[in-house]
């Protein structure tokens, strides 16, 4: 349950127009004083674990407006300035909104994707406008080609650095976002169950997941139970959620290993719905994005982010027959 960015292509492109257009970077441009930075929690990440990121947008006095439909890049790059991995997203506010002489921040976490790299990356900034016409705004900031500006680094460790999880019952194999082929995600049936070797030390656990409530007979609920201790969590909406639920060494119990419970009050099966929603005759629960577990002192600092403390682990309720 990890993003995998399908970056690749775009990446041998950077690279192939800085070969045969070098003097695209020596070309006097306007520049619109607008200054890109992000701020990372942390300076050193294992492949496949959770950063906190913090976007910083300084627009200065005599800055122009940006058009409708620009978006931000983050590119994390290698030694060769081939693209690792990204987060394209929209800036919040807009940047058609955006006034001269302000300064627009806002946080979002990146789970890091599993590649065959270790070593330093670069992190490169810009706006680009989301149709095919248009092209990438000149900022004010360090250009390394294609109005790409570098603004960090953060060293990528190895995944061997992570604490290790074994998935047990309860998974239905990983499948691409039928919108994003490069966002991979995984159901679970009713419950599912995930062990870790215990570190005897707090742990902070991630989990990024969705699911449908209007397919369920009665809002649907999850308890998350990670040894000794969990977190009950009201399904609201179809809008995806991230929680990151801090367990206390004391919790997670004296054993090797340590449970990690995904449990579900109920599940739908679409093809038994009435009507059917599909011919899926799968159980299905709740739709896990991403589902990591860090070592509280090394997850770096979490301030200004909602971490929800694990109590008591409670009661699971009875199961409910899937919706027919």
């Amino acid at each position: 349950m990890r993003l995998r960015c399908s970056g690749w292509p775009l990446a041998l492109a950077f690279v192939a127009a800085l070969t045969l257009f070098p003097s695209c970077r020596r070309k006097a441009v306007e520049v619109n004083p607008i200054q890109p930075s992000i701020t990372i929690n942390r300076d050193r990440a294992p492949l496949g674990s959770a950063i906190e990121v913090e976007y910083k947008w300084t627009v200065e006095a005599g800055a122009k407006p940006i058009p409708a439909g620009y978006r931000a890049f983050a590119h994390f790059i290698d030694s060769h300035k081939v693209m690792l991995f990204g987060d394209d997203h929209v800036p919040v506010p807009a940047p058609e909104t955006w006034q001269p002489g302000q300064t627009y921040s806002y946080k979002r976490t990146i789970f890091i994707p599993i590649y065959p790299y270790v070593g330093e990356s670069r992190v490169v900034m810009g706006l680009y406008p989301a149709q095919a016409r248009g092209e990438r705004i000149a900022l004010k900031g360090e250009d390394i080609g294609l109005r790409g500006y570098q603004v960090a680094k953060i060293e990528l460790l190895p995944q061997t650095e992570n604490i290790f999880p074994v998935y047990k019952e309860g998974w239905h194999n990983p499948e691409a976002h039928p919108d994003n082929p490069a966002v991979e995600r995984t159901w679970t049936k009713k419950e599912a169950l995930v062990s870790f070797k215990n570190p005897k030390k707090d742990v902070v656990v991630y989990l990024e997941a969705d699911t449908s409530p209007k397919f369920f007979p009665a809002p649907p609920v999850l308890t998350v139970t990670v040894g000794k201790a969990g977190l009950v969590v009201p399904i609201e909406s179809s809008e995806v959620f991230l929680k990151r639920i801090k367990v206390k060494a004391a919790d997670l119990g004296d054993e090797e290993w340590v449970d990690l419970r995904l449990a579900m009050n109920q599940s739908f099966v679409p093809k038994a719905m009435t009507p059917p929603l599909n011919t899926d005759d799968r159980e299905l629960g709740l739709l896990v994005y991403h589902l990591w577990v860090g070592e509280a002192d090394k997850v770096g600092s979490l301030e200004g982010r909602e971490v929800v403390e694990a109590t008591p682990a409670p009661a699971v309720k009875a199961a409910s027959a899937p919706k027919k």
